[in-house]
């Protein structure tokens, strides 16, 4: 493996923000439990209009660790790098004992090619708010640029994960852009700094030609959609709230970063 590579994984997780993370749900009345639990039970997809919290959390931390499996074994084998990189986002996650032991299940059923890891995925898309989507985005393309770069194979799971989830095409590009410019700052590029602003206005998802008063509402948006409370209270599993609370500081570090350049 590349000696760049532990310096692209810190980049690449650094850039993680819990920007797109907030799933919707339902109060959590007895029969429409019955009813999800029966429609799980027979292998039909959840109603996630009527799932309680902690389904909803269930069901994201199994998809996620899934859909990580499938784009590992995509392109017929699982590298050094892409098992590094999950076992980095557990880390990350603060996953021990059983929950490790989950966590490491699901990537395994996500390896196997015969396993329907879909069907709850598209549930889940339709649950999930901008920032959790985001999210959980950002750790899939990880995984698929663990290697330093995404294959064709890989490029086309993580496509049929976007489909199920309808992520949006713009907050792909987005996602991904960032990604790769994370990618050529640890393999050696332009002037530090000048990356450090562009990676700034990149996780505020602006451009740099916005006004100062855009640029506020856009900060004051975003702190207000990341906030770990929020997103925790929306249905953001608790493992991933550790992600919201750096998200939201990387937010505020890019916006005093930005404010500082544009005072010189």
């Amino acid at each position: 493996m590349a000696f760049w590579m532990g310096k692209a994984m810190g980049s690449m997780f650094g850039l993680m923000t819990g920007g797109p993370f907030g799933m919707m749900f339902g109060a959590f009345f007895g029969h429409l439990f019955d009813a999800n639990l029966e429609r799980w039970l027979s292998g039909q997809p959840l109603l996630l209009s009527q799932f309680s919290r902690s389904n909803v959390q269930r069901l994201f931390f199994s998809s996620l660790y899934r859909v990580m499996g499938r784009v590992a074994k995509s392109d017929g084998r699982v590298n050094e790098a892409e098992i590094a990189a999950a076992s980095f986002v557990m880390d990350r996650m603060r996953l021990k004992g059983k929950q490790r032991e989950k966590a490491v299940a699901y990537f395994n059923e996500g390896k196997n090619l015969e396993v329907d890891i879909w069907t709850d995925l598209h549930s889940l898309g339709a649950a999930l708010n901008p920032a959790m989507t985001q999210m959980f985005l950002e750790v899939i393309l990880t995984i698929a640029y663990s290697d330093g770069e995404m294959n064709a194979e890989e490029h086309a799971c993580v496509q049929k994960m976007c489909s199920e989830l309808s992520v949006p095409a713009s907050l792909y590009d987005q996602v991904h852009q960032r990604i790769q410019d994370a990618i050529r700052q640890a393999r050696g590029g332009d002037d530090e700094s000048e990356q450090a602003v562009a990676k700034a206005y990149a996780t505020l998802g602006v451009t740099a030609d916005i006004s100062d008063r855009e640029l506020k509402q856009e900060y004051r948006r975003l702190m207000n959609q990341n906030h770990p409370d929020k997103l925790s209270a929306q249905g953001l599993p608790d493992e991933m709230i550790q992600l919201a609370k750096e998200k939201t500081q990387e937010i505020q570090t890019a916006y005093a970063l930005i404010k500082k350049v544009r005072a010189r």
